[in-house]
């Protein structure tokens, strides 16, 4: 096994530590609060439970789709399409088993193109491209460049990359609309994922709200005095503030993806700007459509 192999291995232990945090909290909250909403009604304890099964079922589903899911890779059909919009898939082109070769002014081999944690195409401004490789990008319409102006080629996976694609370190392999590789999924988060991400997150900040407020209610009743044979337990009591803690933080991130879905900008966007063929800003983000649209292009009509 390789070394991305053996990190993809690896990488599923978050996945699974995950799954087994919401197994732990269902369990929890079946056993310990259920029972306790039973004395105060049934109807009323049949509807938050169904209510609360079906936003972790929401939750796993998208969950599952950004674990299994492939984000999207560069690949090109029709000559006329252009990489940023749409849904056009794109055949990849003319990989080898080999590495490529580069031309350099310098007349030496740049050490950043072996060098898995950097983007294959930023981090070697001083390479030029082949000539078969400048044909390649010729296959494919895009309106950002590299740094010093030539087309974006990924020098590992030896394909030409569409506008908002990067390659990924640890998956090896270049990635289309990439936002961020997400230990927690094992996964990058990228065009054909997208979209279940931000479900899955507002899904998970709406299920941990749920039992934080749950099994708050019977905690304050608790300290009223309020049933008088109510016996305090510590795994309800501990689930109620991871609940509490990580319904904060998934709002937070949701938000900020959320605000950056609106926007159709990336995580690596918003922080890295890109590099148009016209005299741009790096700030300036010619895929904004407005929020509607920006809203649409991931979720449909």
């Amino acid at each position: 096994m390789n070394r991305h192999q053996i990190y993809r291995v690896l990488g599923f232990f978050p996945v699974l530590f995950t799954l087994a945090l919401f197994g732990w909290s269902q369990y929890v909250y079946l056993t310990s609060v259920v029972p306790l909403m039973h004395e105060q009604g049934t109807k009323r304890t049949i509807a938050w439970t169904v209510v609360e099964l079906v936003v972790l079922g929401l939750a796993l589903w998208s969950y599952a789709v950004c674990v299994a899911r492939n984000p999207g890779n560069p690949v090109v059909r029709n000559p006329t399409v252009f990489s940023h919009g749409g849904t056009t898939p794109y055949m990849r082109l003319a990989t080898t088993a080999h590495a490529p070769t580069v031309r350099q002014r310098s007349g030496s081999v740049s050490s950043s193109v072996s060098d898995p944690a950097s983007d294959s195409d930023s981090s070697c401004d001083n390479a030029v491209l082949t000539t078969e490789q400048l044909r390649q990008t010729q296959l494919i319409h895009t309106l950002t460049v590299r740094d010093n102006g030539q087309p974006r080629f990924c020098l590992k996976c030896n394909v030409p990359k569409p506008d908002r694609a990067h390659h990924c370190s640890t998956c090896n392999v270049c990635v289309l609309k990439m936002d961020h590789h997400c230990p927690w999924l094992n996964n990058c988060v990228g065009f054909r994922t997208q979209k279940a991400f931000v479900l899955f997150l507002v899904y998970s900040a709406l299920y941990c709200a749920l039992m934080f407020e749950t099994t708050l209610i019977y905690y304050v009743m608790y300290i009223m005095g309020l049933p008088a044979d109510f016996q305090f337990e510590l795994a309800p009591f501990f689930m109620m503030l991871m609940a509490f803690a990580f319904a904060l933080s998934l709002l937070g991130f949701g938000g900020f993806h959320v605000y950056l879905l609106l926007i159709n900008k990336t995580t690596i966007e918003s922080y890295d700007g890109n590099t148009f063929r016209h005299a741009l800003g790096k700030r300036t983000n010619l895929f904004n459509l407005g929020y509607r649209r920006n809203f649409r292009q991931v979720f449909g009509r």
